[in-house]
């Protein structure tokens, strides 16, 4: 990942944590998934503040728990929150995961990551996309099952077009060191790759079945509206592998 994503989140790691619970559905939809019979090894990329590892444990999930971020300060969250010898922590970026080639997981869960992952274009980005899914697939042990949650939006026009407005949109409100401060939905720094709903899919699907989670809806700030944004919120797939 680049390093103005890294100095985002190490800047900006206070926004995204402290907010209300909502991975204990998730994780009960995810203890449902998993086998009974054996010890589960669970990766958690992009861990943040380390809630969904934490509910996991409170819904009585036993598993080796591995989790990483890119963002120390995020680290320093988790390792807060968590608050046990249950999870190893990793700082390290996801496109160089700092394990054994022969170390697979039952489960991975990756949460709002793809939509950080940007390159100098959408098209770079979205090959960044398939790079990271790749990667995740790979360490995956054998009838695995990936969770990804995202952002989800739908548009007023066209969300490819939504999309390309938010993604340089961004990119030039950054190269030309605008001041946002009146709004705190856009914040120096900030960069995102949206995928909408199909595309997300379109992209899972390479990897196994997927299967819808949760779906739930957010307020859209008025500031997003300039990008044509009618509808948004957070969105959870499982992905059994092939």
């Amino acid at each position: 990942m680049s390093k103005d994503v890294k100095s985002f989140f190490e800047s900006h790691f206070h926004r995204y944590v402290d907010k209300p619970d909502f991975y204990s559905l998730i994780a009960r939809e995810v203890k449902n998934l998993v086998v009974r019979d054996k010890q589960l090894s669970l990766l958690d990329v992009g861990c943040g503040d380390g809630r969904f590892i934490k509910a996991l444990i409170k819904e009585g999930v036993s598993a080796n728990y591995v989790a990483m971020d890119l963002s120390f300060n995020m680290l320093l969250n988790a390792a807060t929150n968590l608050n046990c010898k249950e999870v190893q922590l990793f700082l390290a970026d996801a496109f160089k995961l700092p394990l054994k080639d022969s170390l697979e997981f039952d489960v991975i869960h990756v949460d709002s990551v793809l939509h950080h992952l940007i390159g100098r274009t959408r098209g770079k980005s979205m090959k960044l996309v398939e790079k990271m899914l790749n990667i995740l697939n790979a360490k995956l042990s054998a009838n695995g099952v990936l969770i990804v949650e995202e952002v989800y939006y739908s548009s007023y026009l066209i969300p490819t077009i939504t999309s390309f407005l938010v993604f340089y949109g961004l990119k030039l409100i950054n190269f030309f060191r605008l001041d946002f401060s009146f709004t705190k939905e856009i914040r120096p720094g900030l960069e995102v790759n949206f995928l909408h709903e199909k595309q997300l899919i379109k992209n899972l699907e390479h990897y196994g079945s997927v299967v819808l989670l949760h779906k739930e809806a957010a307020r859209v700030p008025r500031t997003y509206q300039i990008f044509l944004l009618k509808e948004s919120g957070h969105i959870t797939y499982s992905i059994r592998k092939k």
